[in-house]
């Protein structure tokens, strides 16, 4: 019998146990993988059971967090269970339905996503934006966490923590220091055994300090912050799975510089939900919220309702959504032509007489008509 109590990989509860019965996965066991890196892809089938492993062609595509079936005889992963959240950056030109093929997940099955800056040089309202659209895109509740608290003064913190929080809706903003221990207590309050984190925040933001200082002990390289552009260097060699002091699970991946958007509508509208009853007051429905008479959220700010620079970042993210959307469909329209093309090129390799027999022929610049025959 493979589905021993005893064998549960770190963070395996009710909701996993149920689908896992539904499955009729008689011969596999389930695992969670939580560590991958140019070595390879490892998993625990338990706490601290770890085993390097391989991945079936059908399921390579496993990220840190990911709960799967692993035949344990050969050492391969063989299904992937179905992920609750996912925090991922599609690549460049791929079609919405196309997501869950060529889409880059970085981690999955989190409970919170950690958003991290660092407080030095003030918070980057427009990337704390991006990051949020980001976390919210998850599935996962994100948590602000404005870090090195211990560099600035009390004042400037506070002043920054109001600032962050202006822009993060729905979401709690704690001020730490990994080095005084300021703030810990309460970001520990919010998880506890078995809940699963992921950390998102640029080179330099402090990630690896506040891992060490959740986990109680050393398990990351913190490189010292260039003195040039105050940037850290990058210390994460590898996507990990990390166990803190509580119990908690924490999912550490290198740093991001760039914060990239894909589609992400839900993620957006949650983002900016503190905008969205001004939206519904525009006079027009298609209201782009820049010059048009009746706008909402222009008059929103002209009331002091709402700040400007907030308005002006939801129309600067609200535009490259748009224009992405716009861009993946060219690419989808060009890409289901060329595979019409390659299939007209295939066909009349087969039969040499068919362009003869229809009277037609089809050059690389040219499409079949859509009329059926």
């Amino acid at each position: 019998m493979h589905n021993q109590p005893h064998l549960q990989p770190p963070g395996w509860n009710n909701h996993w146990a149920q689908i896992w019965s539904t499955l009729g996965l008689q011969s596999l066991i389930p695992c969670r993988v939580v560590r991958i890196d140019k070595g390879g892809i490892t998993v625990a089938t338990k706490s601290a059971h770890e085993q390097l492993v391989i991945a079936a062609k059908a399921v390579r595509r496993v990220v840190v967090g990911d709960f799967c079936g692993l035949d344990s005889e050969a050492g391969r992963i063989e299904h992937i269970l179905l992920r609750r959240t996912v925090f991922e950056r599609r690549s460049p030109g791929v079609a919405r339905d196309q997501l869950q093929l060529q889409a880059r997940p970085l981690a999955a099955n989190m409970d919170r996503v950690f958003v991290l800056q660092p407080l030095e040089l003030g918070v980057n309202l427009t990337r704390l934006a991006r990051e949020l659209v980001l976390a919210w895109e998850s599935g996962a509740q994100p948590v602000v966490i404005l870090t090195k608290a211990d560099l600035v003064s009390v004042e400037w913190a506070e002043q920054q923590r109001i600032e962050a929080q202006r822009f993060a809706p729905g979401a709690e903003v704690h001020v730490i220091s990994t080095r005084s221990e300021h703030g810990l207590g309460e970001l520990r309050s919010l998880h506890g055994t078995g809940h699963t984190i992921a950390m998102l925040g640029a080179s330099g933001a402090g990630k690896s300090s506040l891992i060490n200082a959740l986990a109680g002990h050393q398990v990351q390289l913190v490189a010292e912050v260039r003195e040039n552009d105050r940037r850290g260097r990058h210390t994460t060699s590898a996507g990990q799975m990390i166990e803190l002091e509580d119990g908690a699970l924490l999912i550490d991946t290198p740093g991001i510089r760039g914060v990239g958007l894909w589609s992400a509508d839900e993620g957006f509208e949650k983002a900016f939900d503190d905008l969205s009853n001004y939206v519904q007051q525009c006079r027009f429905s298609d209201c782009t919220h820049t010059t048009e008479p009746g706008c909402g959220l222009l008059d929103a700010v002209s009331d002091g309702l709402i700040g400007a620079d907030r308005v002006a970042v939801f129309q600067e993210l609200a535009v490259e959504l748009e224009q992405l959307e716009e861009g993946l469909e060219t690419r989808e329209r060009e890409e289901q032509r060329e595979r019409n093309q390659r299939a007209r090129r295939k066909a009349k390799r087969r039969d040499p007489d068919s362009s003869e027999s229809t009277g037609r022929s089809y050059g690389l610049g040219e499409v079949e008509d859509d009329a059926p025959g």
